[in-house]
């Protein structure tokens, strides 16, 4: 009977295998201590939403453009993303209806973020001041603006973007990909 079971499970699709691989290693980066503290994104639920949806943001636009299966693999990562929300309020003990009214903005939160880096690359490119300066308002409280840090958030996220552009599309799947030193 077990035999017959274990038959009926399938295993994942690959584009969500390769969508938990990205996810994971964005998660892990997005964890760094470097990307917080005073001057960076505020060590809190919101800063650390910010530094995750930055991340995911930039790949989401790099995925943009590249055919049918960058868009199948976009897709994938946001599944990804709205599963590991649900799982982390669910552990916060959250019924179903909390879990979908704290959902819905953090999606929104990230589509927003995505949409207004991948418009200022469109108009701009990568290396604008604009970018720069939409990640910064966007991540660094308004409290820490003025002081400085050993990381520079636009110029790490400038370097990301073009990390991302040079490579592959398989690359991105399999997380090849490089995060600029800090």
């Amino acid at each position: 009977m077990l035999k017959f079971l274990s038959r009926l499970k399938r295993a994942p699709r690959q584009e969500i295998v390769d969508a938990r691989r990205v996810y994971q290693k964005v998660m892990q980066q997005s964890r760094n201590p470097i990307f917080y503290g005073p001057g960076l994104a505020q060590d809190s639920y919101d800063g650390r939403m910010e530094v995750l949806c930055l991340h995911l943001g930039l790949i989401n636009t790099a995925l943009r453009d590249r055919g049918e299966m960058a868009a199948t693999l976009g897709q994938a990562i946001y599944d990804v993303m709205v599963s590991d929300f649900d799982v982390a309020l669910r552990e916060e003990g959250l019924s179903d209806t909390g879990v979908s009214r704290r959902i819905k903005p953090l999606v929104e939160m990230f589509y927003e973020r995505a949409r207004t880096y991948a418009n200022i690359l469109d108009e701009s490119g990568v290396d604008s001041t604009s970018f720069i300066h939409a990640i910064e308002k966007h991540i660094v409280s308004e409290i820490d603006v003025e002081k400085k840090t050993s990381l520079d958030i636009g110029a790490y996220a400038e370097n990301f973007m073009k990390n991302l552009q040079a490579c592959s599309l398989g690359d991105i799947a399999q997380a090849v990909f490089e995060f600029p030193k800090v």
